[in-house]
């Protein structure tokens, strides 16, 4: 059975759009859709440039199906999704075999009134703003573990300590679209701290190189999908920018590429800290 749920973009709330107060139907705009542009030439036409053109989410929902005037209902959607105001939400999917999420802005929010027949309900539509992706990412952390728990890949929620070093992992991407990688690290890293991205034959194809060690009691979080680098003091909540941390001559943010690669820092033995990865992994469908 379908399910759809909105999450705010860190999933502080949801509103479920599978109950008798709020039940999503009639979906459209489910699946990818591409805009193609080819070139003429004397050989004939060739494709030149693939980019998602995907068309918008639409689906009806019903606010009364429980025998409510559903007025109620539909004011909690809309405070969630004044909440969630301009910025995207994240629109969840279960097909019933995969649960998949893409980001999503407000396209519209209509309202008239109850019909002949008693029924409240009204067409929303979501503009997508990413393809298809799996929350659950593959998750791996650069760190000391213990021999007997050390197993790769990792997956999310993970969190050990102990012997085994490890600070290169290899990683895959099959979608023809680059996979932002989240990094947070964590706890004592002795040295300015370098990531990379190198190929099979270890050839460096991107690199943050941050002006800083990190101390526990401190996270730095890199975030392509926000765009944003920041530094938490974990024990006060207090958050700054660290834009400024990055050697501006490598890049701020990784993406893996399609193909095979190598995730690797400069972490030694001796550091007692944690890099943790995260990378979005992108559907078909």
């Amino acid at each position: 059975m379908r399910r759809f749920i909105l999450h705010t973009y860190d999933k502080s709330k949801s509103f479920d759009l599978n109950n008798d107060t709020a039940l999503a139907a009639e979906p459209t705009g489910l699946g990818n859709k591409f805009s193609l542009s080819y070139k003429e030439s004397e050989k004939g036409k060739h494709l030149t440039n693939v980019k998602p053109d995907p068309d918008p989410i639409t689906l009806k929902i019903y606010f009364n199906a429980d025998g409510s005037n559903g007025y109620g209902n539909y004011k909690s959607l809309s405070l969630f999704l004044a909440e969630c105001g301009a910025s995207p939400f994240l629109f969840e999917y279960n097909d019933g075999i995969t649960d998949k999420f893409c980001e999503v802005v407000s396209n519209t929010m209509p309202k008239s009134e109850i019909n002949a027949d008693g029924e409240f309900v009204e067409t929303f539509s979501f503009d997508k703003q990413t393809y298809w992706y799996e929350r659950v990412e593959e998750s791996f952390a650069l760190k000391k573990t213990n021999a007997a728990d050390t197993a790769f890949p990792l997956h999310f929620p993970f969190g050990f300590a102990g012997m085994v070093f490890k600070n290169k992992y290899k990683v895959s991407n099959p979608f023809f679209v680059a996979a932002p990688i989240v990094i947070k690290i964590t706890g004592d890293i002795a040295e300015n701290i370098r990531l990379y991205l190198a190929d099979m034959h270890d050839k460096i194809v991107a690199e943050i190189s941050l002006a800083t060690n990190n101390a526990d009691g401190t996270e730095i979080l890199i975030d392509p999908t926000t765009k944003k680098i920041t530094v938490t003091d974990t024990e006060t909540g207090e958050a700054r920018n660290g834009y400024g941390l990055t050697d501006k001559t490598k890049q701020s943010f990784l993406y893996l590429p399609q193909g095979e690669y190598y995730i690797g820092s400069n972490m030694t033995a001796d550091d007692d800290g944690s890099i943790e990865m995260s990378i979005k992994r992108f559907l078909f469908d």
